[in-house]
């Protein structure tokens, strides 16, 4: 289990103590023991910062800017062992879908795999003089869209235990934010769409959303689309996080995945 170290500007409890003082290790252990049997997230860990980190561009755009939440270090700690365990859960079941979807999963070099495989295939089609159709795809705000009526539906289709589901679904009840900068800060703002990036249970939950499309995908009747290697099965689509890129060898049919895709995302 890890969790970041930052601490919330709130209560700016570092995570420091929690590692060299094993009596609130144990206090936290029944703590976190009291939560999981009730479903219930404490009102005051509900209430988080959110910093804007700055990717590209002009800085007056807010659209330019990454939002994190700072969120308390015990529901950090928490919602880490809820995501081990909801992980361990689907990694069993053979819920997640780990051939297409690279982003976000541990131990797993994603981008260095789907690039390395994305290039063999570029190759392959130039030495065999074969027909390809690549299509890049950067979704906006991504992280941002997804809407809090949708997470509940995800982990039912991924039959996620039901108190699982009740730990995230009150996580994501009146859940409040405050703006900060250097030099103001915002009131609390409550949060009704998008995963709540900088919790540590954030990338898994945006994973299934995406997971429903994938495992869809994943019929052999939308692989036979894909570009076939030597040493590969047809390859029609490399997703990491939220971008992704649709490979074929004609258009009409990567057109055609792209409509599936249009359609899912409306």
């Amino acid at each position: 289990m890890k969790a970041s170290g930052s601490p919330c500007p709130l209560d700016k409890l570092s995570v420091i103590p929690f590692k060299r003082c094993p009596y609130l290790r144990t206090y936290l252990t029944e703590l976190f023991s009291l939560l999981w049997n009730s479903g219930e997230i404490p009102v005051n860990w509900k209430r988080a910062c959110t910093v804007l980190v700055h990717k590209k561009g002009d800085t007056s755009d807010p659209s330019n800017f990454r939002p994190i939440t700072l969120e308390s270090v015990p529901l950090k700690i928490f919602t880490s062992c809820v995501r081990d365990s909801m992980f361990s859960y689907l990694s069993s079941n053979n819920y997640l879908e780990h051939k297409i979807q690279k982003g976000f999963l541990p131990k797993l070099s994603g981008t260095f795999e789907d690039t390395a495989q994305m290039a063999q295939v570029i190759n392959k089609a130039r030495v065999k003089q074969r027909s390809l159709v690549i299509t890049l795809l950067d979704l906006k705000n991504t992280f941002g869209e997804v809407n809090h009526n949708l997470i509940p539906e995800v982990l039912k289709y991924h039959d996620i235990p039901l108190h699982i589901q009740t730990i995230i679904g009150n996580l994501y009840s009146n859940f409040h934010t405050s703006i900060i900068t250097k030099s103001f800060k915002t009131p609390f703002i409550k949060v009704g769409r998008g995963v709540l990036q900088g919790d540590c249970l954030s990338p898994l939950t945006f994973n299934l959303c995406f997971n429903t499309f994938i495992r869809y995908i994943s019929d052999p009747k939308f692989a036979k689309f894909g570009f076939s290697t030597a040493s590969l099965n047809p390859l029609h689509w490399f997703q990491f996080a939220d971008d992704a890129a649709v490979i074929t060898s004609l258009e009409q049919e990567n057109q055609l995945l792209l409509n599936h895709f249009s359609r899912w995302c409306n």
